[in-house]
């Protein structure tokens, strides 16, 4: 078997080894080379510069070649932690009352996962697409309560919570590049929180719910076994670095000179340093340990929360590895943020690896796990690339765990929810105050073919499968009318219509609106019913023609516009009765009463009927006659009906405009002019005639007059027969 030749490209360094495969099935090392980053050219494990990252892989390979004698070509490496993305959701399906099966849950949990990466890609939205490296169950709900399986469970609702972990394609793209320019081909991957499981966790022992920690320079990596497996990855960007800053804050020291205090005083009891004032100091390491607590117990908290947040409560053990883990006072601190006695966060190095054949005096210590862990997950667990094809389109996956049909699917973005025709939605309605359910159609199952044959979701992908999707069809939503939810418990009211018996159904209100047996239904409605109780139930009720309902339920009335004034009188033409007596829509009907409609003749209104002779009185004069006084009258104002003349025995039509003028507003043509003669209706003069008199001589005002002498106010007029 060839040498491994690993590679762990760090923040702050880049650490190479060449390995061996023991007989035993055991690592031995044979040699090891590192190198620091002179520039910042990778900030928090994310490679910023990939030409001075490959430069200095470039030179940890030509050390290793020079130690080795090899000519090295391929390299397996590790995901920075800090790239991966952790996300929580939870997703619900409508179960309809429906059987849950272990397909379904399955199908429930691939769908959480692909919400979660469209949360991310929400929050992210500049990012690359990310590839799901794992995800955990927190909860199964099934109503809104936590269970423990879904699996032929039924209820209304189930729902899952998970944790998903996803890792962006950028991260792996620099790695190749970066690998690329320095004469490298990537032969195995890993994720660096996978690296350091592999090397500390063996299968055996993730049946414990364990914690490892990998605090390196920019980041701190989480991991956490259970049940056999790992469970979920994280990471907070806070790690060695920033005790670092806190080094070079306090005392004014240059970055690289604040590193070096930082590991002196992990081994030395006195530190000497020189700040950039080019003062110098020898100090007690422990006063310097003393005056960084606060930003070690942040730290401590920061990871503390992280774990907490992926694990759901506090782990059993902790296990820290990295060159940040040596921190001073952060695993006891680290002990109490979680709850843990301090002998349950213990720093872990490569005499640990129990897959390690000796231990080597170059890579040791804490710091050296991960880069062991690389080499081994090459050896035992090595990330390959798999290509299949999903629905005609090739896709490529890391093979971080095994690959399943739904993990091509979750790559193809086919949407996880149409899989399984869904089911037909429901109406939810409320019958005087109890809930009734009309129930959709189910839908059909999707098919799913690997290879032209049926698969499920879990089943395993091989290199070069073909996989198809044919979709499945959604069921039809539930539809019915208000007959539809009422029950034998609504009876009929009985009475007498038209000289027969009628059996009445309830009055039914739909959301406070009087509705029929055959109105449709809406979801959520709410649905009263009662006996009738007026004759107005009644004849919402009765089978009436419309138009002879809508006459007895709004009586027609005779609208008229007098002088600008809207004026409104019944015209109805039919006559309700109940028992024989005239009634009102609101008269109250009692089981059996005898209910009938009349004809009415039809109801006439002359102009006359409007008219207010007292409003409207006739042109007069006062006149002296023979002494006598006298009023002559004239005639009254006229009558417009819509913009003609009128007279009052003419019939009103609704909608007619009527316009009474007063004697003050005649219009000219109308003036009245009175004469000498219009007396004669008010003097009886013929029988003053005396018997010898033959002619009548008449004088207005003491000048001689005619018949036709018109006639004006206070005029005098005589007459006399001669």
């Amino acid at each position: 078997m060839e040498p491994i030749f690993a590679l762990d490209i760090g923040t702050r360094s880049v650490v190479g080894l060449v390995a061996e495969h023991t007989p035993d099935g055991q690592l031995r090392i044979l040699a090891t080379d590192v190198r620091e980053h002179t520039t910042r050219s990778m900030l928090d494990g994310q490679i910023h510069d990939v030409v001075e990252v490959a430069e200095i892989i470039r030179k940890v390979k030509t050390g290793l070649e020079e130690k080795t004698g090899l000519s090295l070509r391929h390299v397996a490496v590790a995901a920075a932690g800090r790239a991966l993305k952790t996300v929580r959701t939870r997703v619900d399906r409508d179960l309809e009352n429906d059987r849950f099966s272990e397909d379904d849950v399955l199908a429930l949990e691939l769908t959480a996962v692909q919400q979660a990466e469209r949360q991310l890609v929400e929050l992210t939205p500049d990012a690359a697409r990310y590839h799901c490296v794992g995800y955990t169950v927190l909860h199964y709900l099934l109503d809104d309560s936590v269970i423990g399986s879904l699996i032929d469970q039924w209820g209304l609702k189930a729902s899952v919570e998970i944790i998903a972990t996803f890792l962006p394609r950028v991260v792996i793209d620099s790695l190749q590049m970066a690998l690329e320019r320095a004469g490298l081909s990537m032969a195995a991957l890993t994720l660096e929180p996978i690296a350091a499981i592999n090397a500390l966790i063996p299968p055996t022992m993730r049946k414990l719910n364990l914690c490892l920690v990998d605090i390196g320079a920019g980041t701190s990596d989480i991991a956490l076994t259970a049940e056999g497996t790992v469970v979920a990855y994280g990471m907070v960007p806070v790690a060695g670095d920033e005790i670092t800053e806190a080094l070079s804050q306090k005392y004014l020291l240059d970055f690289p000179v604040a590193e070096r205090v930082k590991r002196d005083l992990m081994t030395e009891e006195h530190v000497s340093f020189t700040d950039v004032l080019g003062i110098p100091y020898e100090t007690p390491a422990r006063d310097v340990i003393a005056s960084l607590h606060e930003e070690v117990s942040k730290l401590a908290t920061l990871i503390a929360r992280e774990v907490k947040m992926l694990n759901q409560k506090g782990p059993a053990a902790v296990m820290l590895v990295g060159g940040g883990s040596q921190t001073p006072m952060l695993p006891p601190l680290l002990a109490a943020e979680l709850g843990l006695p301090k002998e349950r966060v213990v720093i872990r190095g490569t005499d640990a690896i129990g897959q390690l054949a000796a231990q080597h005096e170059g890579l040791s210590g804490p710091q050296a796990v991960t880069p062991i862990g690389i080499a081994l997950a090459a050896l035992h667990h090595p990330v390959s690339s798999v290509a299949v094809k999903v629905n005609g389109h090739s896709h490529r996956l890391f093979e971080f765990r095994r690959i399943t049909a739904g993990d091509c699917l979750l790559a193809a973005d086919v949407d996880i929810r149409k899989l399984h025709g869904r089911p037909g939605l429901a109406l939810t309605v409320e019958v005087n105050g109890r809930l009734k359910v009309l129930r959709g159609t189910l839908g059909t199952p999707a098919q799913l073919l690997v290879g032209g044959r049926p698969a499920k979701l879990d089943d395993i992908i091989q290199h070069g499968d073909e996989v198809e999707v044919i979709g499945g069809t959604s069921g039809t939503d539930a539809s019915g009318t208000v007959a539809d939810v009422l029950d034998d418990s609504v009876r009929p009211f009985a009475l007498t219509f038209a000289g027969r018996e009628r059996l009445l159904p309830p009055v039914i209100l739909l959301n406070g609106v009087p509705a029929q047996l055959d109105t449709p239904l809406t979801d959520r409605a709410k649905i009263e019913t009662r006996m009738p109780q007026t004759v107005r139930d009644a004849l919402l009720l009765l089978d009436l023609p419309q138009e002879e309902r809508d006459m007895l339920l709004d009586p027609p009335v005779l609208r008229v516009t007098v002088d600008g004034q809207s004026v409104s009188l019944p015209a109805e033409r039919l006559r309700l009765t109940v028992n024989g007596e005239p009634a009102a829509l609101t008269a109250p009907l009692r089981e059996g009463d005898v209910l009938d409609i009349e004809d009415l003749p039809p109801q006439h209104y002359p102009i006359r009927f409007f008219y207010d002779e007292s409003l409207h009185p006739a042109q007069s004069i006062g006149v002296i006659v023979n002494n006598r006084p006298v009023t002559v009258e004239g005639p009254r104002p006229p009558v417009y009906r819509n913009g003609q003349k009128a007279a009052l025995d003419d019939l009103v039509e609704d909608g007619d405009n009527l316009v009474f003028q007063s004697g003050q507003a005649l219009s000219p043509h109308d003036d009245w002019q009175p004469v000498l003669s219009d007396l004669f209706r008010y003097i009886a003069i013929e029988k003053e005639r005396p018997a010898h008199a033959i002619d009548l001589k008449l004088s207005l005002n003491a000048l001689p007059a005619t018949f036709t002498t018109p006639l004006h106010h206070g005029a005098v007029v005589t007459m006399e027969w001669v």
